[in-house]
């Protein structure tokens, strides 16, 4: 097949080719550990008020999401916070100068995934692992628990699609209306990835204090980096997130006053995946058939969309959620999409919550 001049097949070390652009990135005044899992703790059992925050406008290098192999060094990240070490068969080599410096999740069958720094430390990346499961084309003993952060994370209300569906929590009242504030306790509960995610950062923060630190993350695992990078302000890259602007919300995560188009948290799909687009959902889908509520498709930040379905002829399908399909894809095209704003988007639009 034909293979672009920028594709360059090497022996032996390879370079990893990750560029960074100056950017102006907006972020609270006080986000320390301690500071910020306070307000969340006290926003997750208050009533609804108004908390008037002091933001910072700060120059830092952010991931430049108009090259090609950027994007492509990230998300091979993001599919080797699939596996264990790089001693496994199924590790993509990241290359020089960024190293595989420890890892987080597997001595347990919680939340996953490795952290990257190079060689000064300056940089350190936070690649997260989605979503194992048979009907994702994947499979692990991490199965049950990330099926519950889904159903927690990305359905309207606990899973509760049907009488037939057990919910996740106990957050529905009745026909169409659930409790808000159950919901909002529910997803920063410690029993869910989320708060996981905070101690995560709580400790890399620790060890790389002068480190510019991003986020990556796969499905499940890009939502995750996502609600990361919403909490703390980091440059962030999602690749084939659900939608996790409804989760963001029930959290009230910081959002920053600045124009929407100005955010650095990229949300990288394409058209052809059905839990990317918001359209997993229904009896006769995948993700209903395998016990998954995805009700939602709104994302926070700049959805950046490959559209393989017109461009590729690619069918709408749940193999198009897999990461490596998506890295052959990116690598055999030169050009990336323009990230932009969805508009006129609303999740659970058909529900009331208390």
């Amino acid at each position: 097949m034909d293979i672009s001049p920028s594709y360059r097949l090497l022996s032996g070390e390879q370079a990893l080719k990750l560029s960074s652009v100056s950017r102006t990135v907006t972020h609270l005044s006080q986000r320390d550990p301690d500071f910020i899992e306070s307000y969340l703790a006290y926003a997750s059992t208050a009533k609804a008020v108004a908390i008037e925050f002091d933001w910072t406008h700060e120059e830092m290098m952010v991931p430049n999401v108009t090259d090609r192999d950027t994007l492509v060094s990230l998300a091979k990240m993001t599919a080797d916070a699939y596996v264990d070490t790089p001693e496994s068969n199924d590790w993509m080599d990241i290359g020089y100068p960024y190293n595989d410096t420890d890892k987080f999740g597997w001595d347990s069958n919680g939340l996953r995934g490795h952290i990257f720094a190079d060689e000064s430390n300056s940089t350190v990346i936070i690649a997260t692992k989605g979503t194992s499961a048979a009907v994702f084309h994947s499979d692990g003993d991490t199965v049950s628990s990330d099926k519950v952060n889904d159903n927690v994370l990305f359905s309207c209300c606990c899973a509760r699609i049907s009488y037939l569906w057990r919910t996740v929590c106990d957050c529905y009242t009745k026909a169409n209306t659930c409790s808000q504030s159950c919901l909002e306790n529910e997803l920063y509960s410690e029993d869910y990835y989320y708060r996981a995610l905070l101690d995560i950062y709580r400790n890399v923060s620790s060890l790389y204090p002068n480190a510019n630190i991003w986020s990556t993350g796969h499905s499940l695992g890009g939502a995750m980096a996502s609600l990361l990078g919403r909490t703390y302000g980091l440059p962030t890259v999602a690749f084939e997130s659900p939608g996790e602007q409804l989760a963001a919300k029930r959290l009230h995560l910081p959002f920053p006053p600045i124009p929407e188009n100005e955010t650095t948290l990229w949300h990288i799909g394409n058209t052809a995946d059905p839990i990317y687009m918001g359209v997993c959902n229904g009896p006769t889908s995948v993700c209903w058939l395998g016990g998954y509520a995805m009700e939602t498709a709104c994302h926070s930040g700049l959805e950046c969309i490959y559209d393989t379905v017109n461009d590729l002829k690619w069918h709408i399908s749940i193999s198009n959620h897999r990461i490596r399909p998506i890295i052959d894809m990116m690598l055999l095209n030169d050009t990336v999409p323009t990230c932009q704003v969805r508009q006129g988007c609303q999740d659970c639009y058909d529900w009331t919550f208390e």
